[in-house]
């Protein structure tokens, strides 16, 4: 299986979401983690976990840097030896965004709960429609994140979705700390175990993204 985690908005644990992605499929079979963001968080995260001597006995993604077209080109070849590959894409409408949707099955878009968000995902629909012209297989799938367990922020944005006939996850995700523990030591909130709630959060989150 082949994702990819897009949003044209930065800030909305995208990298969060794919090191955790990869690192969980990467429990059952061999998995590429694809770092198609300039930053190359993904990457820095995957060299922190190999330099955490907690982990080594942890399985872990093959972690590669790709840009622009490619992820691609690249990606298709490399993706053959692995079960399942995760694209982190970067945070803006480019090329290395819309490579990634080429070459995924199924794009996760981590969205929050502010007109922001909104206002990002109307761009990213374009994205999206372009992409599918050429990937026609490409399943969008929406994940509610970043948002405040004390509140209800997210009814707004469910109707911004629902009236743009997006698909929305049932699960979602809240901002905890533990995500930004987690991505310094290069592990993830399993593996630190410190928070049963964000656990339970990214269970229900692979759980539906890998049916």
């Amino acid at each position: 299986m082949k994702y990819a985690i897009v949003n044209t908005k930065g800030g909305v644990g995208k990298t969060t979401k794919a090191c955790h992605l990869a690192t969980h499929l990467a429990i059952a079979a061999p998995t590429l983690l694809i770092d198609g963001d300039p930053q190359e968080s993904a990457a820095t995260w995957a060299a922190w976990r190999r330099e955490n001597p907690q982990l080594s006995s942890r399985a872990s993604p093959t972690t590669i840097c790709l840009r622009g077209k490619a992820i691609l080109d690249e990606g298709k070849i490399l993706s053959q030896k692995f079960h399942d590959t995760v694209v982190d894409a970067g945070g803006r409408d480019a090329p290395g965004l819309r490579n990634a949707m080429l070459l995924a099955e199924l794009a996760i878009v981590p969205v929050g709960a502010s007109h922001l968000d909104a206002a990002a995902m109307t761009d990213l629909l374009e994205v999206v429609d372009i992409a599918r012209e050429f990937n026609p297989q490409l399943r969008v799938k929406v994940l509610l994140t970043r948002l405040d367990p004390r509140t209800r922020d997210a009814a707004k944005m469910l109707e911004f979705l629902e009236e743009n006939k997006l698909e929305v996850l049932e699960s979602r995700v809240c901002e905890r700390v533990v995500f930004r523990r987690t991505i310094g030591e290069g592990s993830t909130v399993e593996e630190l175990g410190k928070d049963p709630n964000a656990i339970a959060e990214m269970a229900a989150f692979y759980a539906e993204v890998s049916e």
